[in-house]
């Protein structure tokens, strides 16, 4: 398990370019023990949304000079390795149909 901040003035480019990594990251990386599952990532996806909404209002970024902004790339859920979460996500949903439906 490992968490990771970045801290820093970012604007609304690298900031939102940095959230989108990190979500990604996220979903690929984030769900793979069952604490993280129930517990770490969600947090950390909501985390991440709100990041993205306080980068989102800031207003459209203007280099400093000699400095470009960060490219935002394409949204996360039009990244691939975003769909990794899919794998776990489904396995957690066996099981809690599995425990269910043999409760009874």
């Amino acid at each position: 398990m490992r968490f990771q901040k970045l801290d820093g003035p970012f604007c609304r480019s690298c900031g939102r370019s940095v959230v989108r990594q990190m979500t990604t990251r996220t979903l690929c990386l984030g769900w793979w023990s069952p604490i993280s599952l129930v517990a770490f990532t969600p947090f950390t996806l909501i985390w991440n949304l709100v990041a993205h909404l306080k980068f989102s209002k800031l207003p459209p970024s203007t280099p400093a000079p000699g400095r470009r902004p960060m490219d935002e790339g394409v949204p996360v859920l039009r990244r691939p390795p975003a769909y990794v979460a899919l794998i776990p996500l489904a396995w957690a949903v066996w099981v809690a149909t599995g425990v269910i439906t043999h409760s009874g």
